[in-house]
C-alpha cells in the first residue's frame, strides 16, 4: 500500500498529537494520585482552632486528641 507525501505528513502530525495527549493524560493522572497519597486534608482542632492534619489523631499544634 502506497501513501502519498501529504498522507504521510497527516499521519505523522496525528501520531505526534496522540503521543502528546497520552503523555499529558499520564501527567495529570500522576499528579492526582500524588496529591491523594500525600494527604493534604486538614481540619480545625476543636481545642485550639488551628489547622492540623488528621493522620496522627492528635493536633500538630497543641497535641491534644482530635
Amino acid at each position: 500500500m502506497m501513501f502519498s507525501f501529504g498522507g504521510l505528513i497527516v499521519v505523522a502530525v496525528l501520531s505526534v498529537m496522540l503521543l502528546y495527549g497520552a503523555a499529558k493524560g499520564v501527567s495529570v493522572m500522576l499528579s492526582l494520585f500524588k496529591s491523594l497519597r500525600s494527604g493534604h486534608a486538614t481540619l480545625a482542632c476543636p481545642h485550639c482552632g488551628q489547622q492540623t492534619s488528621h493522620g496522627r489523631g492528635c493536633c500538630d499544634v497543641c497535641g491534644r486528641d482530635l
